[in-house]
């Protein structure tokens, strides 16, 4: 046989290297591709998670400075009666410090600022003069800022002014919150101490810091502070900031309006980036095997494939993209060890359009109830005002949410909420979009309707959840407001006008049905 010159390059290691090199692109790419997915749920579900939490602890502690005003209201009252009775004015404050532990020290003042009466006696502040002449001059109840009380605590004053039967005023009756001492706004605070590198503080309208996980923080001062400025505007939202210290921050904010104070949830973007990392590492043991099967077949076939190789290698490179599946079934081959390579790789294909639907699903729903969010009403409504047919709104609204929470916790409350889900989707047909978009606020959209068929979806609604009884809960109501969009109207109106229904229905009395240009709500007023 003559003999022939032995190539100076040989084709099966040429080819093999460059569909090694593409198999590599390929799995970063998906690897990259998930990461940054992954990446952004992740930072936009701290964000709203934090907005949330702030939220519900500025509720909380709302709620527990009204009842300390509402208390000194009362004794307000009582001590006008008789205010030269210095008798009951030791009795009343007595009582006000030892009725429970809203109050680290009570104290009433005569109209010139002068402690006339006060409780634990053992700090003999009778005779002294109150600090600060705010309460004094402005005659209103108050909730006053963090200062250094006669005793040289750090404090907050809550007060309420003193009027006789003719308006003159006389004094005021205030309970004093040591920052540093339990009570019951301190046992609050303790009460949501949050896990996994997230913590709530509160600031006063001063920029104090009254309340930190750490207790040397307390009594700090916080300077320039994007997080503690949005706090402190009373708005209710999420940031991604740096705060004071150099560190980059997920925070949710919300303003408390009767005392101007702020409280921040946050946690350090390092702590998601640590959960990214974990999560990282377990795809990347997904994906590994496949990969090193997906190189192995290539390893073995080699050195028989030449154009569809080729083929083959150009697609690998590109396995997210949606085509891709049907780009490689387009592949011709003509022998066994081609036909396994595409065969690989269109199961590399599947696996990772699943992954990536998967993440998709998560980023368009909601992670408490899995409904959809309002990425995902968004979306739907965009294809469906195209076709121009009438889409029924339905706003619904869980009464009395607060003391859900308030009464039985947080934790009540989101099996509440997914309790409600549960029975949306049994009372709804298979073309609605059920969508959360608030904390207890849901919304129904449903296309082709009437506003008859949505009303009768409403009202069977409405009755299915009344007529539940919920673990721990028991029976709650919900309120609905029902509206129509048609062809040519504004769909923010169609909502506008779906929430001012519902909010009728709560003033008439709640567990109610409320429609667009009906005269009269279905159901039985709460």
């Amino acid at each position: 046989m003559p003999s022939q010159p032995k190539p100076r390059l040989n084709l099966r290691i040429v080819l093999l290297t460059f569909a090694l090199f593409s198999a590599a692109v390929t799995l970063a790419n998906t690897f990259w591709v998930m990461f940054k997915i992954q990446k952004r749920e992740l930072i936009e579900n701290a964000l709203e998670g934090n907005r949330a939490y702030a939220a519900r602890i500025a509720a909380a502690v709302e709620g527990v400075l009204s009842s300390d005003l509402d208390r000194l209201e009362y004794g307000s009252a009582i001590v006008s009666k008789n205010f030269s009775d210095r008798q009951l004015l030791a009795v009343e404050a007595r009582r006000l410090l030892e009725q429970d532990n809203s109050f680290n020290s009570v104290l009433i003042t005569n109209a010139d600022g002068t402690i006339v009466a006060s409780a634990p006696e053992r700090l003999q502040l009778n005779g002294q003069s109150l600090q600060s002449r705010e309460p004094l001059e402005r005659r209103k109840p108050l909730v006053s800022n963090a200062f250094h009380s006669i005793t040289g605590n750090l404090v907050v004053f809550v007060s309420q002014p003193v009027f006789d039967a003719n308006g003159q005023y006389l004094g005021l009756v205030g309970g004093a919150l040591r920052l540093e001492q339990q009570n019951t706004l301190q046992a609050l605070m303790d009460l949501n101490r949050r896990q996994n590198g997230a913590y709530v503080y509160l600031v006063d309208s001063q920029r104090r810091v009254l309340y930190h996980p750490d207790p040397q923080q307390i009594g700090r001062l916080i300077d320039h502070d994007r997080i503690v400025d949005a706090a402190l505007s009373q708005a209710n939202g999420s940031l991604q900031a740096v705060d004071r210290d150099g560190n980059e921050m997920l925070a949710g904010y919300a303003g408390i309006p009767s005392s101007r104070w702020g409280i921040v949830s946050q946690q350090p973007m390092a702590v998601v980036q640590e959960t990214l990392s974990v999560t990282a590492l377990k795809v990347a043991k997904g994906i590994v095997p496949l990969g090193l099967l997906g190189l192995l077949l290539i390893w073995w076939s080699g050195s028989r494939i030449s154009n569809p190789l080729s083929r083959l290698a150009d697609s690998a490179g590109r396995l997210d993209v949606p085509e891709s599946y049907e780009r490689i079934s387009a592949i011709p081959v003509d022998y066994l060890e081609s036909w396994q390579l595409r065969r690989a790789l269109l199961l590399s294909v599947s696996l990772l359009q699943e992954k990536i639907g998967r993440l998709n699903h998560q980023a368009q729903s909601d992670p408490l109830t899995g409904l959809a969010n309002r990425r995902a009403m968004q979306d739907a409504l965009t294809v469906w005002l195209e076709s121009k047919k009438t889409i029924a709104v339905i706003s619904v609204d869980i009464d009395h949410f607060k003391r859900v929470n308030d009464t039985f916790g947080h934790d009540v409350g989101d099996e509440t909420l997914r309790s409600v889900a549960g029975l949306m989707k049994q009372n709804s047909r298979p073309s609605d979009l059920l969508c959360r978009v608030g904390g207890e606020e849901f919304v129904l959209l449903l296309p082709d309707s009437s506003i008859a068929a949505a009303v009768d979806i409403a009202e069977r609604l409405r009755l299915s959840i009344a007529s539940t009884a919920l673990e721990a809960v028991g029976h709650i109501t919900v309120s609905l407001g029902v509206a129509l969009w048609r062809a040519g109207d504004s769909m923010d109106d169609v909502f506008q006008k779906a929430d001012q229904l519902l909010y009728r229905a709560k003033q008439q009395g709640r567990n109610q049905v409320v429609a667009e240009q009906e005269s009269s709500a279905t159901g039985p007023a709460s």
